[in-house]
């Protein structure tokens, strides 16, 4: 009889979740769209860049949200509301130096990156405009990232699922205004997220001032400080920035390697990678459920509870890729045209789309025991099952693949990271539920 009421709390979480996260990459759909529209592919070329980059930023730094997820998840189950405020005051600290950083270091990051990618000079020139206007975001993203996972460790799905919609669609607008209406280019589209982000932070405070205040109380900066404690969190979002900068590390070698393919292929791949990431939000809205039932769960001791939102976030996470996958399947004649009008990145497009229906059938696995592990605050095995699939599999296969079967090899070996992490973290979890003694921490 437990499994009900379980299973409308993994709803209940997830499904606004998934809501919230399919705003995230329908923005940098839109981003594509609006871009892959202009007649010189250089734009759509350097939005792709420039987002790109990002992507290892942003991602890197995600620790920002899934580390406060889990440790607040664990001090709500405790019921033990002074160390979850504490725990807000930790990450905001850290959020706001961390910011502050990559906006002092914005060029020798940007300068890294492109050496990296190895894009055509325009591309080049109109992705350092790009990145070099959307940093200044940098603080509003990280603090944003921090606010988004203490609500969820909260038990608060309602203010990140508002908040994300709002700021995305605010977003939307604006992008079609600066670029549409107001006939900027790429550079328009940074400032769309810029102006974008900032409100939403403003947004964010004004809501936990509204709601959480009271709480304020219980922040003591002696504990904000406590070294053991900051030792701890700089600990878990080491491990959880190593797994991180793994994964990205595989994306971002596979948009380089597109890049050096050409403009064609380097725009092909990233109409179809849009299809991936709002795949990948949508599991993850499951994947979120499980950091914060199994966060709880932990933090209340409660080794059935813990192993009953295992089950059931897998299971739902399975039903989900299966949906996502049959979706794609079902429209692959014309969901490229989406994206782009041009009549060469159509045509190439449809020969490599069924690895984008093949994908959400195996990363559902990985994305829902993330969640787990960050609930659990396991991230030593979720960095050294990530550093083994990375650099111990996908690599290897990368080259083997690409040199035999081109572009279709890339796209091979992207999928079979995904069956690899999924095999390496599922192992622990099954011994788990064997050995009454057993932790994933």
């Amino acid at each position: 009889m437990a499994w009900q009421p379980l299973n409308r709390r993994i709803l209940r979480l997830a499904l606004p979740t998934i809501l919230m996260n399919i705003s995230v990459p329908l923005l940098g759909a839109v981003d594509t769209a609006v871009v892959g529209h202009l007649e010189e592919l250089h734009f759509l070329g350097a939005v792709s860049v420039g987002t790109l980059m990002f992507t290892i930023l942003y991602w890197g730094f995600g620790f920002f949200r899934m580390s406060t997820v889990g440790l607040t998840a664990q001090a709500w189950g405790r019921r033990d509301t002074g160390e979850a405020i504490n725990i807000l005051g930790r990450a905001v600290l850290l959020g706001v130096a961390v910011g502050l950083a990559i906006i002092l270091l914005r060029g020798p990051i940007v300068r890294l990156g492109l050496h990296l990618i190895d894009a055509t000079p325009q591309v080049e020139f109109y992705a350092e405009r790009y990145f070099r206007i959307r940093v200044l975001a940098a603080p509003a993203a990280f603090l944003s990232f921090v606010f988004v996972g203490w609500f969820y460790g909260m038990n608060n799905v309602a203010y990140p699922v508002a908040l994300t919609v709002a700021v995305n669609v605010l977003n939307v607008g604006l992008n079609f205004w600066f670029v549409l209406g107001l006939g900027m280019s790429s550079d328009g589209v940074a400032w769309a997220t810029v102006a974008a982000q900032y409100a939403g932070l403003l947004t964010t405070g004004g809501l936990f001032w509204w709601r959480y205040r009271d709480l304020l109380g219980g922040l003591v900066p002696r504990e904000v400080l406590r070294w053991s404690r900051l030792q701890a969190m700089f600990l878990l979002n080491g491990n959880i920035l190593v797994r991180t900068l793994s994964l990205l590390f595989a994306h971002a070698f596979f948009m380089a390697q597109s890049a050096a393919l050409g403009e064609l292929i380097l725009a092909v791949n990233t109409i179809l990678l849009q299809f991936r990431h709002i795949a990948a939000y949508a599991m993850d809205g499951f994947a979120t459920a499980a950091e914060v039932l199994v966060g709880a769960a932990v933090g209340r001791g409660d080794r059935e509870g813990l192993l009953r939102a295992i089950r059931l976030s897998q299971r739902w996470g399975m039903l989900i890729g299966v949906a996502i996958s049959a979706v794609y399947l079902l429209g692959s004649p014309w969901l490229p045209g989406v994206f782009t009008t041009n009549e060469q990145v159509l045509a190439l497009a449809g020969v490599y789309i069924w690895w984008v229906v093949l994908d959400p059938l195996v990363s559902n696995i990985p994305f829902i025991l993330d969640g787990v592990y960050i609930g659990a605050t396991g991230t030593r095995t979720m960095r050294n099952t990530m550093i083994f699939s990375v650099f111990g599999v996908f690599l290897p296969l990368f080259f083997v693949l690409q040199w035999a079967f081109g572009n279709h090899g890339m796209w091979a070996a992207t999928v079979l990271l995904y069956v690899v992490r999924g095999a390496t973290l599922h192992w622990p979890v099954m011994r788990l539920q064997r050995d009454p003694g057993y932790s994933l921490r």
